[in-house]
């Protein structure tokens, strides 16, 4: 029953909605109203086609009528045979450093998965940590700390992790859905969905957004200049995540010495460092201290990593072989160039100027009130589109309404990442319904942590971020 469950609710955003027949109809019922809408206003051609296709593709999307990387393919194709852009703008994203960074990425998160190093440093560091149940969560948080700087792949992480603490749960006998299972999953959930934001190679939406803001700028900002400028203020996020989880642990039942038995014995079960795992370590130090020298060297992190990857193939090294290329799917590169073609062919056309004034009256006054909107608006479009869809269709606008307020477009960029990592139920991000969905979260206990932690992330903002890029002097544009 919990499988079937979980495959429903993998389907989709909406997949409350059971049957497809209603949700095409409601599909071609909301075009027909947009047409009708961009006709009342008198928006010009380009206009008026590029705001169905791209609803049209975000509808495929929330409801999954048809596959995400499919749906990601056929819309810049369409972008190109309704003349709404060229070629060239519409297949841009190809062109850039992000598929090669998420392939990449997806080499990375395998390699590490195969030779177990990924499961060595969780398990390690519950082990060594956990003599309390808070110092499991604390446990959990720094296996997911030092983990991930080298796995791009925000879902790669989030599976990894998830696998990691199941495993744990079940070791330590607690019930699935009650408050210790669902604290404990949430645990390595947090810490992978807030510390990615302190690294430019976090995940597929921090890349984009950066793009946009690369293209307004012209200025490229390094993976250490990009580091100095969120870290500080994410590890305080990251932390107080933690914090609001044992917060809400105080119900919980103390360790038992049995319990703490065990978590060592899980360890020592692990045995020996293994070659392939001290190559990997080796692999990955060697590509942080690359990424760390960007701004000597001058090599983008995307064509190291790309190189670092390769090199897990050969002779010697032999970290990857032909049958793990099979298990890495492709296809989700479909889906992440596809949504990156919204913001170039947008820029194209009158999109992003009439997005732009519908925002406007809500962007004026303080500093303050223009984070607070930006981060109120991110959360109210996760409710609608997934991250990376809202990151790649609301960028440019909230940049430009940022320049009109004298403010830097990546700290922009930087308040919509924070913003868009807020949710209330499960379905508003693959990685959070992910872990709903192995059956061991209470919904109820879920949606009270994500709301507490909703408040937390605007004061982080207001009291933390805005301070520290005082600090450094980034926040005028």
């Amino acid at each position: 029953m919990r499988e079937m469950e979980s495959e429903r609710a993998l389907k989709g955003s909406f997949y409350t909605i059971k049957d497809d027949f209603y949700k095409w109809i409601g599909t071609f019922i909301t075009l027909t109203i947009v047409w009708i809408l961009t006709q009342k206003y008198s928006l010009d051609y380009k206009t008026s086609i590029f705001f169905v296709i791209t609803i049209f593709a975000i509808l495929l999307w929330c409801f999954s009528l048809i596959p995400d990387a499919i749906t990601g393919l056929l819309l810049p194709t369409l972008y190109v045979i309704f003349k709404v852009s060229s070629p060239a703008v519409a297949f841009k994203a190809w062109t850039s450093t992000i598929p090669w960074l998420v392939l990449a990425a997806m080499l990375i998160s395998t390699m590490l998965n195969e030779t177990g190093v990924a499961r060595r440093i969780g398990i390690w560091s519950i082990a060594k940590f956990g003599k309390t149940f808070s110092t499991i969560l604390l446990g959990i948080t720094l296996a997911g700390i030092i983990i991930t700087p080298f796995i791009p792949s925000v879902i790669a992480k989030i599976i990894i992790f998830n696998i990691i603490t199941i495993g744990l749960i079940e070791t330590l006998g607690y019930k699935p859905k009650s408050l210790e299972a669902t604290l404990i999953i949430m645990a390595g959930f947090f810490v992978i969905s807030t510390f990615r934001l302190g690294f430019a190679t976090g995940d597929s939406g921090i890349i984009i957004g950066l793009n946009y803001a690369q293209q307004v700028t012209g200025s490229v900002l390094t993976w250490t200049q990009y580091l100095i400028h969120n870290l500080p203020y994410v590890l305080f996020y990251t932390f107080g995540s933690l914090g609001i989880l044992i917060l809400f642990s105080k119900n919980t039942k103390p360790l038992t010495k049995e319990k703490i038995e065990l978590l060592q014995e899980k360890y020592l079960d692990l045995g020996k460092i293994k070659n392939q795992e001290k190559k990997a370590f080796l692999m990955m130090g060697f590509a942080l201290l690359l990424m760390s020298t960007e701004s000597i060297h001058k090599i983008n992190s995307a064509w190291i990593l790309i190189v670092l990857s390769s090199l897990f193939f050969i002779p010697k090294i032999d970290l990857l072989n032909n049958d793990s290329l099979k298990k890495i799917n492709l296809f989700s590169l479909l889906f992440i160039v596809g949504a990156m073609s919204i913001g170039s062919v947008a820029s194209e056309t009158q999109a992003i100027n009439i997005i732009k004034n519908l925002l406007q009256p809500f962007f004026s006054g303080s500093i303050f009130s223009i984070i607070t909107v930006s981060y109120i608006s991110g959360i109210l479009l996760n409710f609608l589109l997934t991250p990376l869809a809202a990151m790649s269709s609301f960028t440019i606008p909230l940049i430009q309404l940022g320049i009109e307020n004298n403010i830097n477009p990546y700290i922009m960029t930087y308040i919509f990442q924070i913003s868009l990592d807020q949710y209330l139920l499960p379905y508003e991000f693959a990685g959070l319904l992910l872990v709903y969905t192995s059956g061991y979260v209470s919904l109820k206990t879920l949606v009270q942590i994500l709301i507490v932690r909703m408040g937390f992330g605007l004061i982080v903002l207001l009291g933390i971020a805005y301070p520290w890029w005082n600090i450094l002097g980034i926040i005028s544009n």
